[in-house]
């Protein structure tokens, strides 16, 4: 009788610590054609500092900074998109460009607003 107890009373601890574990955003789950939030704070610092991205080293840090936000992002697009933008970044001019694009569209594919 007393292991009955012993092993509800562990089942039971062990429900109440995955309970206590899971977060919020875990009880929906999550759609990879809407915008996450780290996609979104990725499509932010894109377009806060793109502008000023004019030499080779400030395209890379530019994509770094993205690159933070977008490899923890599921949003379909980000994750991929910004590498591309990352090899655009250390490449010529029209490779940035291009890399740039198509993240930019990433965003506006997910329903990212300036």
């Amino acid at each position: 009788m007393q292991l009955r107890y012993t092993a509800a009373a562990v089942a039971i601890t062990a429900l109440a610590l995955a309970a206590c574990s899971s977060n919020e955003s875990s009880d929906k789950p999550a759609d990879p054609s809407k915008l996450d939030t780290e996609a979104r704070f990725a499509c932010d610092d894109f377009a806060q500092d793109y502008k000023a991205a004019q030499t080779r080293d400030a395209r890379v840090d530019l994509a770094n900074k993205v690159n933070k936000w977008a490899q923890s992002s599921i949003t379909n697009g980000i994750a991929d998109n910004a590498k591309a933008l990352a090899r655009g970044s250390e490449g010529s001019p029209s490779a940035w460009q291009l890399g740039a694009d198509a993240f930019a569209q990433a965003c506006l594919d997910a329903g990212w607003k300036a």
